[in-house]
């Protein structure tokens, strides 16, 4: 390793540690509760799609992991799945930056997953298909954004923040019905909630992303 790739990796380092960071001290906010499960939903939901939109793959791979790991340990009263809880930021994360930075395989692999958790929840909860409609329309997005060359910043962002939290969503219902066995009754009630949810994390999220790409530019890009 040459000396002028030292400063790339130790930025690289600080931006994970920064926003594992954020991740854990956001988890101690509550903004939703959890039917289903004595947990809530708390305001990292927010910091999951910042890490999707700023940081590089492997970036949001790792600062979600750590996160999700401190986070556990944290603020265990909001790991309503137990361990598999980890699993919502680094999906919704990882998914959501592949999809932002990497396009064409981004999309795919994040539409292919989309589609298997909303196939998840329908083998059960067949009665109630509505619950996976703004899973849907987080494919059509990813599918649209494979031609966003030309697409303001302004427009961009609130539509990968939203297929990076619907990413982290699709984890979670795939959990719920078949981790905990939720019934499709139940969802008639979550539903409300967790399109509540999901507006606010993709509308926090854009808020911060631009405001953080236009503040400190040099320090989320190596």
């Amino acid at each position: 390793m040459t000396k002028d790739n030292f400063p790339n990796k130790a930025l690289r380092t600080s931006r994970i540690g920064v926003f594992a960071s954020l991740y854990v001290i956001t988890s101690i906010i509550p903004i939703s509760m959890f039917i289903g499960a004595p947990s809530f939903l708390a305001l990292n939901l927010i910091i999951t799609p910042v890490m999707a939109i700023l940081l590089s793959p492997s970036e949001a791979f790792f600062a979600s992991l750590f996160g999700g790991i401190i986070a556990f340990y944290v603020v265990p009263s909001q790991a309503m799945f137990g361990p598999y809880t980890i699993l919502l930021p680094i999906v919704g994360a990882t998914f959501g930056s592949l999809t932002y930075h990497k396009r064409k395989i981004g999309t795919l692999l994040t539409s292919l997953f989309l589609a298997f958790a909303i196939s998840a929840y329908i083998i059960k909860n067949y009665p109630f298909p509505y619950f996976v409609v703004p899973h849907s329309v987080a494919i059509i997005l990813a599918i649209f954004g494979t031609i966003r060359k030309m697409t303001p910043l302004h427009v961009k962002i609130p539509i990968y923040t939203y297929i990076s939290t619907m990413s982290e969503q699709g984890m979670m219902m795939i959990l719920a019905v078949h981790l905990l066995g939720l019934p499709w009754q139940i969802f008639t009630g979550i539903l409300p909630l967790m399109v509540y949810e999901r507006i606010t994390g993709t509308l926090g999220a854009t808020v911060i992303s631009i405001s953080l790409l236009s503040i400190i530019p040099k320090y989320l890009h190596t």
